[in-house]
């Protein structure tokens, strides 16, 4: 049901947002499925009626914003959706002076946050330090045949072994990728990727060789493979240089979001928040 902000309806398309964007953080899925659904709407509720909130206390904000800024930024959005330049912008640069307006409050909101300091991030690895782990790491290429709608099973085997003949010839491995492989980008060669990337076909066979050994051919769901190990490092604990950079932004987020929302608390103390059907109930009691 929708809801009234200082007389302001909270519209449904705004709640849907929220929705999608708070259902994105992976904590949800810990929530029991009976009970996901209404918990999330009413979160997202919740976070449009404190969007509604800074909105407006960003429109009433006298300051303006600044002509050139909001031409630029209406320039950049009817490019990118391929606008014709007789469009009619005059909705659109309200609403771009509307999403700075908002940004610029945000920002302001949260003005000041210090960053921890050099103790405070030693002292969260300390208490935490055996969350900190560094992922699997492989780099590796690979030749692939895929099997699917233009190239056949037999086909696909095929071409890996006439592979696999030239790379036991002694030829390159890039060089084989670039004639034989249904990937021959960068003569084959994946980079580094963590594990899990992978299939796990392709992981467990990189697993069973050493770096700089070559699997032999092998299935997965997407065709017939040949892969080179070229490096793999173990998962382990992470030090705390690998972490120091990663723990400031976490808690410069942390007290971002709890500045933020002493603000949103603070326009909440002075809001008239209603259901409208309560504002209807009332109007006519």
């Amino acid at each position: 049901m929708p809801y009234l902000v200082n007389g302001d309806v909270v519209p449904e398309q705004l709640i849907a947002q929220e929705s999608a964007r708070l259902s994105a953080d992976p904590q949800w899925q810990q929530v029991p499925e009976a009970e996901r659904a209404q918990r999330l709407r009413r979160a997202a509720e919740l976070a449009a009626i404190d969007r509604t909130l800074v909105a407006q206390a960003a429109a009433k904000d006298p300051r303006p914003i600044n002509p050139e800024l909001i031409e630029k930024e209406v320039q950049r959005q009817k490019t990118a959706a391929k606008c014709r330049s007789a469009f009619d912008d005059r909705q659109l640069r309200l609403l771009v002076e509307g999403s700075l307006r908002f940004e610029r409050a945000t920002r302001e909101m949260t003005a000041g946050i210090q960053g921890p300091t050099a103790e405070e991030v030693e002292s969260l690895y300390r208490a935490h330090r055996t969350h900190f782990r560094n992922p699997e790491l492989f780099r590796a290429a690979h030749i692939v045949k895929h099997v699917n709608e233009g190239q056949s099973e037999d086909q696909a085997r095929a071409g890996i072994e006439a592979a696999s003949a030239d790379l036991e010839r002694g030829e390159p491995f890039a060089v084989v990728a670039a004639r034989h492989s249904d990937c021959k980008d960068n003569g084959g060669d994946l980079g580094q990727f963590p594990a899990g990337t992978m299939v796990d076909e392709f992981e467990d066979a990189l697993r069973a060789i050493e770096p700089g050994a070559r699997t032999g051919i092998f299935r997965s769901p997407f065709g017939f493979h040949i892969a080179e190990l070229r490096a793999h490092v173990e998962a382990g604990p992470a030090s705390f240089e690998d972490v120091r950079s990663d723990i400031e932004r976490v808690v410069i987020v942390q007290r971002e979001h709890q500045a933020y929302r002493r603000g949103v608390e603070a326009l909440r103390s002075r809001a008239e928040i209603r259901l409208v059907a309560e504002a209807q109930a009332a109007a006519t009691a």
